[in-house]
């Protein structure tokens, strides 16, 4: 453990907030029998492990897949489960009665067109209304989903973005991706004022051409500075949300793209895998795009280097937060995604449709859509099945329910990762 996270820890340990939440979740979980001091030690180091944390206002940002510590969605997130009895035992096996994250696409509408985009191909969607979307979220949170992602497309064209943004309350923690379009200094701190606590802004280099191609728009780079500069200027916990391609998986390169992010304003860089979806389904010229074991472990080792330098923003990866020793694939089980005309898919780049809100309740559909898919999964579940959903729905997107259910059940998977697996052991 490097000296500024032992700060850090040291920091929290005296801080009589931090005190009074882990007791709250010590009476939460103290009745199952297979919780004892020594097994909520192992838990909260378990959660801990190679991560930078980063302290934000009175909140303490641990990781990309869980809400910020103290916050109310924390202690949500530690009470989504089945049942209320035993919490501890079903949170170990992955037992859930909600996603920890579920991403919302307001809209499909965006002014660029990304190379790597999940939402090409689709039928066109008539769009969720104000309400619709209100209900739905009072549904999530009814449900104790702790992290609302507020997505598109490009969200801030709605607008009733902050009528939508209000509608959240402290039970979840809110996130906004864009690409920085239509954001001014006003709308941002409209946003802070009406209960957002992150925005996500997309910045795939500190090249500007290079960032404009892969948008294939001649202004996104400058329109993802000034988002960045005024996410922070407004008090908002701000991330470069980044793609990098296999070819790009380099030190110098991403250290050059960490210090410009934080120049900028970023709190936090997250760096996103490239994905088997939209048009790269179908591009000839894939090579130097995906990863394999070799790159992960590259940039993993990139993200832990740069997570002990005091001069960097937090660096998150896909890479290591999805990885078998940590928490694996969420798709359907950890993290879930409702396109923009409704319908629930196991996340954003997996387009399967399990049923519309429209017609059931969210917390029905998500049920049975967990049932039916089983545990978090070794390794990225739309690399694993989206060329067949592609070949399948014969480019309409997306893929019918029985045909979704079809494909699920022949990939479930019986290990969990190793997070999961770690905290079973001696109960």
């Amino acid at each position: 453990m490097n000296i500024s996270k032992l700060q850090t820890i040291l920091s929290m340990g005296a801080d009589k907030k931090v005190l009074k939440s882990l007791n709250q979740i010590y009476k939460i979980m103290k009745e199952d029998e297979n919780f004892s001091i020594s097994n909520y030690i192992k838990l909260m180091l378990s959660i801990i492990k190679g991560e930078k944390i980063v302290k934000f206002e009175d909140k303490y940002v641990i990781s990309p897949f869980l809400p910020p510590f103290l916050s109310e969605a924390f202690i949500q997130n530690i009470k989504a489960t089945p049942s209320s009895q035993n919490m501890f035992t079903q949170q170990i096996h992955a037992k859930r009665s909600a996603p920890i994250s579920m991403y919302l696409c307001l809209t499909q509408k965006c002014p660029n067109n990304c190379i790597y985009c999940s939402a090409k191909n689709r039928d066109g969607e008539n769009e969720l209304t104000t309400q619709e979307w209100i209900k739905v979220i009072n549904d999530l949170q009814d449900m104790k989903t702790p992290i609302i992602g507020l997505t598109g497309g490009e969200p801030m064209l709605r607008e009733d973005i902050f009528d939508i943004v209000r509608s959240i309350d402290k039970r979840s923690v809110s996130t906004l991706f864009t690409s920085g379009i239509n954001l001014t200094l006003q709308k941002a701190k409209e946003l802070k004022k009406s209960g957002l606590f992150s925005l996500g802004i997309s910045l795939d280099s500190y090249d500007k051409d290079k960032h404009n191609k892969n948008r294939r728009s001649s202004s996104s780079f400058d329109y993802a500075i000034s988002a960045l500069q005024i996410s922070r200027k407004a008090g908002l916990y701000t991330i470069a949300q980044t793609v990098i391609l296999k070819d790009e998986v380099d030190e110098d390169k991403l250290f050059r793209l960490f210090k410009f992010a934080k120049e900028n304003g970023a709190h936090e860089v997250k760096i996103l895998e490239p994905i088997l979806s939209g048009e790269l389904l179908n591009s000839e010229d894939i090579k130097g795009i995906f990863y394999d074991n070799s790159t992960r472990r590259k940039l993993i080792d990139i993200q832990h280097k740069a997570n002990k330098k005091k001069k960097f923003p937090k660096i998150t990866t896909f890479a290591y937060t999805e990885s078998e020793e940590r928490y694996g694939c969420g798709a359907g089980t950890q993290h879930s995604y409702i396109s923009a005309s409704g319908h629930l898919y196991p996340c954003d780049f997996v387009p399967m449709d399990f049923g519309s809100v429209r017609d059931e309740s969210i917390s029905k559909l998500w049920v049975e859509m967990n049932k039916i898919i089983g545990n978090p999964k070794i390794g990225c579940f739309a690399q694993r099945v989206n060329t067949q959903v592609y070949k399948k729905s014969n480019g309409r997107l997306p893929l019918n329910k029985n045909q979704s259910i079809e494909i699920c059940s022949k990939n479930k998977s019986q290990k969990l990762p190793k997070y999961y697996r770690n905290l079973q052991k001696n109960i």
